[in-house]
């Protein structure tokens, strides 16, 4: 099944993050939805429905993004959609900090900077998986 047309949305507080992905993604042939708080990227997902998330660890709190990934896990409608947590935060350092349970709701988690290859790869790998 062609992937292309799915519906992705991020969820970042970094406007430049959300642009420069939604390139990528645009150029691949998704429809890109964009939010720039976890509160708005809850509220596109119920309007828009959304068929992938692109969602920031770390937004205007600390566990903003952790927050929004179990609001979704929680969402009859969401729940069984794939969720790529990103982040800035060090994987081989302060992450180990971050409770284990706060990001297992998600599908896949990335370091930033991303590749755009890597990126589309993993898109695609997820939106197999459904």
């Amino acid at each position: 099944m062609n992937e292309k047309g799915k519906k992705i949305l991020i969820i970042d507080d970094d406007p430049d993050f959300v642009r420069t992905t939604g390139i990528v993604l645009k150029s691949a042939g998704y429809e890109v939805l964009e939010a720039f708080s976890g509160k708005e990227g809850l509220e596109k997902s119920k309007s828009d429905k959304p068929d992938l998330y692109i969602i920031d660890l770390m937004m205007e709190t600390y566990s903003e993004g952790s927050n929004v990934v179990k609001a979704l896990s929680e969402d009859e409608e969401a729940k069984d959609k794939p969720r790529i947590m990103i982040t800035s935060v060090d994987l081989k350092g302060p992450w180990d900090s971050y409770p284990q349970d706060e990001w297992l709701a998600c599908n896949l988690l990335l370091e930033k900077p991303v590749l755009p290859g890597d990126l589309l790869k993993h898109v695609e790998m997820s939106l197999a998986r459904r």
